[in-house]
């Protein structure tokens, strides 16, 4: 006997027909989002990240498997292959055992999203921007020294150490997983813009003469100015190894190597006391707390100059604007 259905079954029906739909359309999109890596290219990913026998290769999406396959073949790397796509894991699978790796290599069927990669010491990509943007926290949260390629696409605003430009218009990126620092750092790293750079410099009256401390150096940009245009010697502190690597990549580049120097330490702890001039950009509250030290190892007549924010109780001897409307402070170290 035929069924009549109810507005509540017609509405089970619809909502199943359409999952199964959305289910189809998803797998489709799948496939036809699969690119295969060009051979060369992946041999190039490789090459580029360094990968020898004591390596552990993940490739995040890794369709049949190609990457993780040379990188055992070639290199004698063991890998692991993350795919969604079941029937491309099993020709992955099928591959491996044809060409005598299954003790090398292992490809899951997961999303690489939610997959633990902290065994990687290099990871490979082949994605897209918005994807490499989505999994830049977890890649920035492997292990030091893991080294990271992808084929086409940057990872949001980080920095590539190297990028190489193929013949075709491929782009290769290289990035080297960071040291982390010893503890958080007391400020977010944020650029001071140039014209407040040079403001700052003109009111310490920085000469060749100076030493200039910059605590909290970040790029290092206020120290290698002083040495390009005033031709002082600098030290940067800075707590952050990457922004270091980065200072010193800077200088060199600039020139001022020989006269600028980055130390990868805690400002609250360094030795200042050479310092002729020193610079902050920091916040009211680590001023604050750096009153002390200011106050007892630097020489009397040591120029102090702080962005936007005074130092504790101690009555700045200058205030001035810069261009853009910037509050900078001047203090000089009294007699003793």
């Amino acid at each position: 006997m035929a069924k009549t259905l109810t507005p509540r079954r017609r509405l089970v029906l619809c909502t199943a027909a359409l999952a199964s739909l959305i289910s189809f359309r998803t797998n489709a999109l799948q496939y036809i989002y699969f690119f295969p890596t060009p051979l060369w290219v992946a041999e190039a990913m490789l090459t580029l990240a360094r990968v020898g026998p004591d390596d552990v290769v993940y490739d995040l999406g890794s369709g049949d498997g190609r990457i993780v396959l040379l990188a055992a073949e070639k290199y004698g790397a063991k890998g692991v292959g993350l795919e969604l796509m079941p029937s491309l894991v099993e020709v992955s699978r099928k591959a491996a055992r044809e060409r005598h790796l299954e003790d090398k290599v292992t490809f899951i069927e997961g999303d690489f999203y939610k997959t633990d990669i902290s065994d990687a010491t290099v990871v490979t990509l082949y994605l897209s921007p918005s994807v490499n943007r989505m999994l830049e926290p977890k890649l920035r949260a492997l292990r030091p020294g893991t080294r990271i390629v992808s084929h086409n696409y940057a990872i949001g605003n980080w920095t590539p150490d190297d990028v190489v430009h193929g013949e075709d218009g491929t782009d290769i990126y290289l990035w080297t997983v960071p040291r982390r620092p010893a503890r958080t750092p007391d400020v977010p790293f944020a650029a001071t813009p140039h014209v407040v750079v040079e403001a700052m410099l003109k009111l310490a009256g920085v000469t060749r003469d100076d030493v200039v401390y910059d605590l909290g150096s970040g790029d290092g940009r206020i120290v290698i100015l002083a040495a390009q245009e005033q031709g002082a010697r600098g030290v940067g502190i800075e707590l952050e190894p990457s922004l270091v690597d980065r200072s010193r990549e800077i200088a060199r580049e600039g020139a001022v190597a020989d006269k600028v120097a980055f130390v990868e330490g805690d400002l609250f702890t360094a030795d200042i006391s050479p310092a002729s001039v020193v610079m902050l950009s920091l916040s009211a509250e680590v001023n604050a707390r750096l009153e002390a030290k200011l106050r007892g190892e630097l020489r009397p007549g040591t120029r102090i100059v702080s962005r936007q924010f005074r130092i504790g109780e101690w009555p700045p001897d200058q205030t001035v604007g810069a261009s853009d409307g910037t509050e900078l402070f001047l203090w000089r170290v009294p007699p003793r």
